[in-house]
């Protein structure tokens, strides 16, 4: 297994560096140590734990979504060119807390996690109950190291195309100490971690004023913007290069060299996606519709089955998907544990039952059902 880590993490610094520009700073923290550690991270793209891991020689195990399990090319680097935890997104899973120690008691090696569990949609901290986490670093008493990633989420942003060498600023730093961790109750590491692992890339890059280069930095939005923030239309945006637009109110706005928005009356997405919010009373009145590809899960097989092209409607507080063959419909409330998975695939459970769907437009329904159900 040694071999095929170092395998693994030859080409992947041979990837990402030939992609990016990185930057490794260390604080109290030596990448080459032995001793298993308990690293968390601020999660801003869907790469994070690659980045991460790439540059420690004795790399933390990764908590992964079991869903990546179920695809055939990331179920091969996930066992076999290097070790890590499946977890349920959303879900506490028994089995996670037993690999975790075993990893630690009989592994000796440690575990990577990002506590917000889903990469940035906007470029900030995901909202998130650090309970648990904090919970299981006082039940494991080892030194805690986070590892702050900054640029990542401009470099490539979820819902978009990588920029062109983009800049990504990587700090290693132990945050807490075993002897820090022992001392201290539970209420007082949540709050350690929250502040360590809130960030803003935009206000990051008021600062540092990094240019990354892109002839497509729009392209993509679409699936994630669902507001026009000047006519307040809902699903009129659309993208082209480096420009937004709005079906009613033409061109609106351009990402400039920083990232920022220009034209509106706020120049970050992290507003927008704000504002979208504010009219979901609005969205939900209506009928929202789109296509997607459906999958039934299979966790046990390591599977996903494939359903078929489908139609995603949402109204009445109903879920509906349909096709030729069959014809699906879940009340929003007894859907647990809806995700969003990478870029643009929906995830949810249904009376034991668990569906993927790849959609075009994931963000209205994701917003949309978690307004309805009041979350």
């Amino acid at each position: 297994m040694r071999l095929r880590e170092e395998i693994a993490r030859f080409f992947l610094k041979l990837i990402f560096h030939s992609k990016y520009r990185f930057k490794f700073t260390y604080e109290n923290f030596d990448p080459k140590r032995k001793e298993p550690f308990f690293l968390i991270g601020n999660h801003v793209s869907l790469n994070d734990p690659l980045y991460v891991g790439m540059n420690i020689r004795h790399y933390p195990y990764p908590v992964a979504s079991n869903i990546l399990y179920t695809h055939p090319v990331e179920k091969f680097a996930l066992t076999h060119m290097v070790k890590s935890i499946p977890k349920r997104k959303g879900q506490n899973d028994i089995q996670t807390i037993r690999s975790i120690l075993k990893a630690f008691h009989e592994d000796q090696r440690g575990i990577m996690i990002f506590p917000e569990g889903n990469s940035s949609f906007f470029g900030e901290q995901t909202k998130t109950d650090f309970q648990s986490t904090a919970k299981l670093i006082q039940k494991l008493k080892h030194d805690v190291v986070i590892a702050k990633n900054s640029g990542g989420y401009f470099a490539a942003p979820r819902w978009g195309k990588k920029r062109k060498r983009g800049y990504i600023h990587i700090h290693y730093k132990t945050l807490l100490t075993k002897k820090d961790v022992e001392q201290k109750k539970i209420n007082e590491i949540e709050s350690i971690l929250e502040d360590a692992i809130e960030f803003n890339e935009y206000e990051w890059n008021r600062k540092e004023k990094i240019k990354y280069k892109s002839k497509h930095k729009a392209e993509g939005l679409e699936g994630y913007l669902y507001a026009c923030p000047i006519c307040k239309e809902i699903h009129t945006i659309l993208t082209k290069g480096n420009d937004i637009y709005c079906t009613t109110c033409g061109k609106i706005s351009t990402i400039n060299a920083y990232e920022f928005l220009e034209n509106l009356q706020f120049d970050t997405l992290i507003e927008w996606g704000k504002f979208q919010k504010i009219l979901l009373p609005k969205v939900v009145e209506y009928e929202v519709k789109s296509l997607g590809i459906l999958y039934e899960v299979n966790f046990q097989k390591g599977k996903r089955i494939y359903k078929g092209n489908v139609e995603v409607s949402l109204k009445n507080k109903i879920l509906k998907i349909t096709n030729l063959k069959q014809q699906l419909e879940f009340p929003v409330n007894d859907v647990e544990g809806l995700v969003l998975t990478q870029k643009n695939f929906l995830s949810f459970d249904y009376k034991g039952l668990t569906f993927l769907i790849k959609i075009k437009d994931p963000m209205i329904f994701l917003d949309s059902i978690k307004y309805l159900r009041g979350e």
